[in-house]
């Protein structure tokens, strides 16, 4: 098996570096382009040295913009080695974010989107990186050249982690050859971009951005607590690259039917605490059974049934934690009528009773 194939880190359509490095690209500024305003990046983020960035543990405001093309609100939390910025806003006009860092890329970078879209050109890809609400994926380039096309839209949220090159390193083992292979490369330098076609956010996911973004430590726990969180996050990003099946093409859905798979996973976040049946879900949504039975694994790499039931679990886990609601109670809450089945299904997912998360 090549396990450098299955994580997209051998690609035959690479860029040729003279068309980069022989590219002549406009100076610091503004300029209309194709009906997309172009933008240095460095007016939404302004290059910093990695080395100069200071741990500070709380999300601290970088940058407020309030102009003609939109609003956004850049927030930073810095810890040793780990880096993660919040991006926040609305986009009147299409963008096109023109990124030429000063220095050489040192970090694995991987994007997280809660909402919103963004077409992606990184140097030595030559596939344009389409990134949807509901996505992650990871990058390592060397070059830190850019182009972000951002089109019009009402809200865009999303969140930004570069994990230093040596560190993420650290992070990999040498005994399973994936592992070896992707240290292999981050160590010397090449190109990796995780899954060609993006991976989907997990409800377990969700729940660690949730810790991330609202984490009620302070001082040096607080940065434990975080690193451990991120470090968690890396486990699934990869756990998920993992589990794709080499040599075997996905079946294309038409857009209709994506579309409707992701409105309805959309649902599924607003009402997972009720029953629901395929034929009433396919029917809601505009999709027969057979194809929303198999298009929802293709995208999101599960059941709908089993997602469903993660959902309910992450929300049970959070509750019982709150240490506020009896375990009875939260067995209704998330759907069970059997308060001994909700403890059975709880103890499979996590392997503990619910009664003990609460001591």
């Amino acid at each position: 098996m090549d396990w450098m194939l299955v994580f997209g880190l051998l690609r035959t359509n690479l860029l040729e570096k003279s068309t980069l490095n022989g590219a002549s690209y406009p100076s610091k500024g503004f300029s209309l382009m194709n009906n997309f305003l172009t933008v240095d990046y460095s007016e939404i983020l302004p290059f910093t040295d990695p080395l100069q960035i200071q741990t500070t543990g709380e999300f601290k405001t970088l940058h407020a913009i309030d102009c003609d093309w939109g609003q956004m609100k850049i927030n930073q939390l810095s810890l040793p080695e780990i880096t993660l910025v919040k991006f926040e806003g609305q986009i009147r006009q299409n963008l096109h974010l023109r990124k030429r860092a000063p220095h050489e890329s040192t970090t694995v970078d991987s994007c997280i989107f809660l909402d919103g879209s963004v077409d992606s050109d990184f140097a030595g890809m030559s596939e344009r990186i389409s990134m949807r609400k509901g996505m992650h994926n990871f990058i390592y380039k060397p070059e830190a050249i850019d182009d972000h096309y951002v089109k019009a839209q009402d809200g865009i949220k999303l969140l930004h982690l570069s994990i230093d090159r040596f560190y993420y390193s650290s992070l990999l083992c040498e005994k399973e050859k994936w592992s070896a292979d992707l240290k292999e490369r981050l160590l010397n330098k090449k190109l990796i971009y995780g899954s060609p076609d993006n991976m989907q956010i997990s409800p377990q996911m969700l729940h660690i951005v949730n810790d991330l973004l609202n984490c009620p430590l302070t001082g040096n726990l607080r940065n434990l607590m975080l690193e451990a969180k991120i470090i968690e996050f890396i486990a699934l990003q990869l756990n998920q690259l993992v589990k794709e099946i080499p040599g075997k093409a996905p079946q294309k859905l038409k857009t209709s039917d994506r579309d409707a798979l992701y409105a309805l996973r959309e649902f599924l976040h607003e009402s997972y605490t009720k029953n629901h049946s395929l034929k009433n879900l396919a029917m809601c949504f505009g999709i027969n059974e057979f194809k929303l039975k198999k298009g929802f694994k293709e995208l999101f790499g599960t059941t709908v049934f089993d997602y469903l039931h993660d959902l309910r679990m992450e929300h049970a886990k959070q509750l019982l934690a709150a240490n506020e609601v009896l375990v009875n109670e939260v067995s209704g809450m998330v759907g069970y009528k059997n308060a001994n089945h909700f403890s059975t299904a709880f103890k499979r997912k996590y392997g503990l009773n619910p009664t003990q998360l609460r001591n």
